[in-house]
């Protein structure tokens, strides 16, 4: 039979187990299932046939978006040769891997700018491994995507698209709070 003093010290011992663990897991482990990422890349790209040149410098911006249930991703191309295009898929998360941070998505095409012979169209047919009529006709396209590398500030992150290893570097936006007038 143990004493009063053992069961107490086994208890106690449990209790500071129990913090320290909890403890270690919020510091290493983000608590939030809340990111707002803004990736940025320049990239040289084909130019459509009938253009002159074979390449042209653009740079494609990336919004990743991910509060609770919902998410998106907003993809914006730009250069001096051709209009701007564009995308946005919403959608929501299905599964939550907070271990490895691995979102897997069901997202959905809400809104599309994009110019006859698409520069954009083609790097995200790659990027998001889905098929045309899967994207342009908005059918709901599983996506998963993995936080990488989060920087000890957390002001960078990588974002990384599975199964294409398509690789973002991001910074991280802070989430804005309303202030109290």
């Amino acid at each position: 039979m143990q004493s009063k003093r053992g069961k107490l010290l086994f208890v106690l011992t449990w209790v500071f187990v129990l913090f320290t663990f909890t403890h270690a897991l919020e510091r290493f482990v983000p608590s939030h299932q809340e990111w707002h990422l803004s990736c940025r890349a320049d990239g040289y790209f084909d130019l459509p046939q009938t253009q002159a040149a074979s390449s042209v410098v653009s740079e494609l911006l990336l919004t990743f978006t991910l509060e609770n249930q919902y998410a998106a991703l907003r993809y914006h191309l730009g250069n001096e040769s051709l209009p701007a295009e564009s995308i946005v898929l919403q959608g929501h998360v299905v599964k939550v891997d907070f271990g490895a941070l691995n979102y897997q998505l069901q997202m959905q095409l809400k809104s599309k700018k994009l110019n006859d012979d698409s520069i954009l169209l083609g790097y995200l047919l790659n990027e998001l491994t889905v098929d045309e009529t899967q994207l342009i006709n908005g059918e709901t396209l599983p996506l998963e995507v993995q936080l990488n590398s989060i920087n000890d500030d957390q002001l960078q992150a990588t974002l990384t698209f599975i199964p294409s290893n398509s690789i973002w570097s991001c910074e991280i936006i802070p989430a804005v709070l309303p202030q109290p007038h």
